[in-house]
């Protein structure tokens, strides 16, 4: 039997998508936090960095998986495409790598990281590497003119109006992402057939075949008679090991 008759493909699609939610939640609730000293300035700047696997994986999920919903959540769907693109080049350059050309223009762009005076605090050289990371990876999405593709201006998260103008369009982007895979989840979900009691046994059968070998296709074969043999010896190994015949009686009613 293939895997279409248990729906491992929605089911999986399922799995990520409920993972990639409850991930930009949490972020954006700590983006959401008042920034209270400087461990907490540090920490949205890792959390800044942290959100971009979230929001890259999105991108990836949404390539590869096929959500069909109304017109308007097709035009969301769009949007957030082609905004993602941006969040490619993050993750890609400053974050899931750290690519040595974006390093070196970071150390050009912050000299303030090795002033002698900077070096008696660790929590500050913990922010100030974040953040020329941070600020290089997105100055270096540019267009053919060198211009910044998004913000058409160089960030610096010193500076307030370019500290809003970026994270107001990071919360954004954040919050839409929420919006469209809780969209796309009760589409996914209503399409899932969820299994009773009566399924357990069967259910139970194919868990124990998963192959955790991803080179090779899992195994989704089910006999009830194979598995009524194998519970019957099952029960017979038991009672050879001397297990109580209560125990023995539980078993029997799976």
């Amino acid at each position: 039997m293939s895997k279409e008759k248990y729906q491992i493909s929605r089911k999986s699609d399922f799995i990520g998508f409920t993972i990639l939610l409850h991930d930009l939640q949490c972020f954006d609730e700590e983006l959401s936090k008042t920034i209270e000293d400087a461990d907490s300035l540090t920490q949205k700047m890792r959390s800044t960095r942290n959100v971009f696997v979230s929001l890259h994986n999105l991108k990836d999920l949404i390539n590869r998986t096929r959500v069909d919903g109304g017109l308007q959540f097709t035009t969301d769907t769009r949007r957030l495409k082609r905004e993602l693109e941006f969040i490619a080049h993050i993750r890609n350059k400053g974050v899931g790598h750290l690519d040595s050309a974006l390093l070196e223009r970071a150390a050009q762009w912050a000299p303030e990281l090795f002033h002698e005076n900077s070096h008696t605090n660790s929590s500050y050289l913990a922010f100030l590497s974040y953040k020329s990371v941070l600020e290089s990876t997105i100055n270096s999405y540019i267009n053919e003119e060198g211009e910044q593709k998004i913000f058409n201006t160089e960030i610096d998260f010193l500076y307030p109006p370019n500290a809003e103008q970026f994270f107001n369009f990071l919360s954004d982007i954040i919050k839409r992402s929420i919006a469209w895979l809780e969209s796309a989840l009760e589409i996914i979900k209503s399409e899932i057939n969820l299994h009773s009691d009566e399924q357990i046994k069967e259910m139970g059968v194919i868990a124990g075949k998963t192959n955790f070998n991803l080179k090779i296709e899992s195994n989704f074969t089910f006999s009830e008679s194979e598995t009524k043999d194998k519970l019957a010896s099952a029960i017979e190994m038991m009672r050879e090991m001397g297990a109580s015949e209560e125990i023995i009686a539980l078993v029997q009613k799976i």
